[in-house]
């Protein structure tokens, strides 16, 4: 079939030197698992695929927090909000604003510290970063990790800072942080994807070896019969 003219290769993203390094040390662990026998399975997805197909899955725990804190506090409070005189709202609009980079590096952190209680060399197998083109904070890990670990690494930051938070809020009937812990929940949209993803991968009773991808949002799963 020829190839159509008109058409322009994807401008690939031009990587940062911690990404091109990480890329490398990823390349001699592939080689060196692919001598011995493993076959290479990606489980990535594109950062728009993550944020909205993720946000999808975050809509059910979200429904339920919403609805927790309404049926125990009998109300949500906006109505008052918006009347009062010295309004809140610019407060609460300002304390979530300036909070969002401080919870997603904690976010980061979380994803960093739960890794390395699987890695090889712990904390050294960690590496953190952040995407310009893309507007997104990651966290990697260069060593391999079983399924269990990467999972609970995966949604523990979704689950501190969206979940928990949100019950928090519920018996605190306080509206800011519930509002946080909505957009923290949405902020674990490209966790619980490849969580989702994880879990639908099936082993069989292979031996699998779960690598981070060195640069797409997702892992690489190396499995071997």
């Amino acid at each position: 079939m020829s190839k159509n003219p008109d058409t322009k290769p994807k401008k690939e993203r031009k990587l940062t030197e911690a990404e091109i390094k990480r890329k490398a040390n990823f390349k001699a662990k592939e080689a060196a698992l692919l001598e011995k026998g493993y076959k290479r399975k990606d489980l990535t997805v594109s950062i728009a695929k993550a944020n909205f197909v993720g946000v999808l899955l975050t809509l059910p725990f979200v429904a339920l927090i919403v609805l927790g804190y309404y049926l125990y506090n009998g109300h949500f409070g906006v109505l008052t909000l918006l009347k009062e005189d010295s309004p809140r709202y610019f407060i609460y609009l300002a304390v979530v604003f300036v909070s969002f980079i401080p919870l997603a590096v904690i976010h980061e952190l979380i994803h960093g510290f739960c890794w390395s209680r699987g890695a090889e060399n712990g904390k050294k197998d960690i590496q953190y970063g952040f995407i310009k083109e893309q507007l997104t904070p990651y966290c990697a890990c260069l060593s391999p990790l079983k399924k269990k670990t990467y999972i609970i690494g995966s949604m523990m930051p979704m689950t501190i800072l969206g979940i928990l938070l949100g019950i928090i809020s519920i018996f605190a009937g306080q509206l800011l942080l519930l509002i946080i812990s909505i957009l923290q929940v949405f902020g674990g949209a490209g966790d619980i994807l490849i969580t989702s993803m994880l879990l639908r991968y099936k082993t069989k009773g292979k031996d699998v070896v779960l690598i981070d991808h060195p640069t797409d949002c997702g892992l690489v799963a190396f499995e071997k019969a």
